[in-house]
């Protein structure tokens, strides 16, 4: 029955970790095909990892015991266990991919993980590579019937490298301009850096999207998620028609610049941060790439109401939706007619940070009819937001939001169906989640959160 159990065990292990490789992809096809965000892929990810490990420590577990029972040259006991594996390769690569997912494991704790992001992107992916050679070679040296699992993992890891370089190429290489991504950094009030790709080629995505950014400079070895706060492109039309839909206004052929914003926290950010600030001119230029689009997958063209909040950098994820909304209404296919974004700040100092693509949103054709921005400024009095001189468009309160009071307020006067959407702090998307669920039963609101994290 022991033995049973011990086949049983690693077989569900080798299974499983075929899942946990597909989930981790961020080019997973079941992204596309079931429209659920990366995040939550991410999150099935860890816990079938936790999975392949108990499995693991099973199968191995029930192969000690039954090891430890067996006589070797008139001896047992830890003694056979020694024996053999001294004298067999094979569970010496399953001992070490045993003890590597140990170590996955253990420093993918979330505190860990978000503290030392960088090192645990590269110990991850040096733990990855360790732990399926020894699960390969382990299978191999028995040619146990489980061997094409692996070369499954295999090449879903070697075609999603190739998929992610052949986009990176695509859309940062020009080989008729002989032309690289150029990256411009400014540094902005609040800690900030507003970092700009130019692209050679022309680049269009959805609302809500965001890249992963490559800076060698800065981080030789990884890529980080941000999202686009805006985009534009210098080339031509992809269609020669007039344009009467948002489609119309994609562009071909020509150059593109993609904004993020980017809060400096530690590690890649914070050495971002610095080298724009020691410039005279608090700029600097290097070179670097984007990988992506990725998201985007929320509509919110269906909605008559549409809220949007944002906390601190948060903000850079609703922007899109904003213009993307307006330029639909005009070219009316969209359903909207009420948008109300809030923001939610410590002070006036980071409104910086997006003010020229505010103002730019501000003179698109009928956004005072429909666009409403509120400020929410908790650490600001009446009267030093009296004493600022703000635009038209922008409505500043001194105080913490009162999302219930918002949420009731936008649903008494609601035009069709509601979507709510927030992104930023934890507390913020809680409390937001929580307004909306007392809501849902009387109102038809549909509530969607942006949260991406490793």
């Amino acid at each position: 029955m022991l033995v049973e159990f011990r086949g049983r065990c690693g077989v569900l292990a080798a299974f499983n970790l075929i899942f946990t490789v597909l989930f981790a992809l961020r080019n997973n096809p079941m992204i596309w095909l079931l429209h659920v965000s990366y995040d939550t892929f991410n999150l099935f990810h860890r816990w079938t990892a936790r999975l392949v490990v108990l499995e693991s420590l099973g199968h191995a577990s029930a192969f000690l015991y039954n090891t430890y029972q067996v006589e070797y040259n008139g001896k047992s006991g830890w003694h056979s266990i020694g024996w053999l594996l001294r004298r067999s390769s094979s569970y010496q690569f399953g001992l070490v991919a045993l003890i590597t997912f140990g170590l996955l494991m253990i420093h993918s704790i979330r505190p860990l993980r978000h503290a030392f992001y960088e090192t645990f992107l590269t110990l991850h992916r040096i733990g990855i590579f360790v732990s399926l050679s020894g699960v390969y070679f382990h299978l191999a040296k028995h040619a146990l019937p489980q061997l094409p699992w692996i070369y499954l993992i295999i090449t879903l890891l070697a075609v999603e490298f190739l998929v992610r370089a052949a986009r990176i190429l695509f859309y940062n290489f020009s080989w008729r301009r002989r032309h690289w991504t150029r990256v411009e950094l400014e540094a902005l009030p609040g800690k900030a850096t507003r970092v700009t790709f130019t692209l050679p080629r022309s680049w269009n995505a959805n609302p809500g999207s965001h890249v992963h950014i490559y800076l060698p400079r800065i981080a030789p070895f990884g890529s980080h998620p941000f999202s686009v706060a805006w985009s534009q492109s210098f080339g031509t039309l992809s269609s020669e028609k007039l344009p009467y839909t948002t489609d119309d206004l994609e562009v071909n052929h020509g150059p593109s610049a993609i904004s993020c914003i980017i809060r400096s926290r530690r590690g890649m950010t914070r050495s971002l941060y610095n080298l724009a600030t020691k410039s005279e001119s608090g700029q600097a230029h290097l070179w670097g790439a984007i990988e992506g689009p990725y998201g985007g997958r929320h509509s919110f063209d269906s909605y008559g109401t549409v809220v949007l909040f944002a906390g601190g950098v948060g903000i850079t994820h609703q922007l899109s939706y904003v213009r993307h909304l307006v330029d639909a209404h005009n070219s009316s296919t969209a359903a909207t007619r009420q948008i109300l974004l809030v923001w939610c700040i410590t002070d006036l100092t980071v409104l910086d940070w997006v003010l020229p693509w505010l103002e730019q949103l501000a003179a698109m054709q009928n956004f005072n009819d429909i666009v409403r921005i509120r400020l929410q400024v908790s650490r600001m009095t009446s009267l030093q937001l009296e004493g600022q001189s703000l635009p038209g468009y922008l409505d500043a309160r001194p105080q913490r939001c009162d999302v219930q009071e918002l949420i009731d307020e936008e649903a008494l006067a609601q035009v069709g169906a509601m979507a709510v959407s927030v992104c930023g702090p934890t507390g913020l998307s809680g409390s937001v989640r929580a307004a909306v669920r007392r809501r849902v039963v009387v109102r038809s609101i549909d509530f969607f959160e942006e949260a991406f994290s490793y």
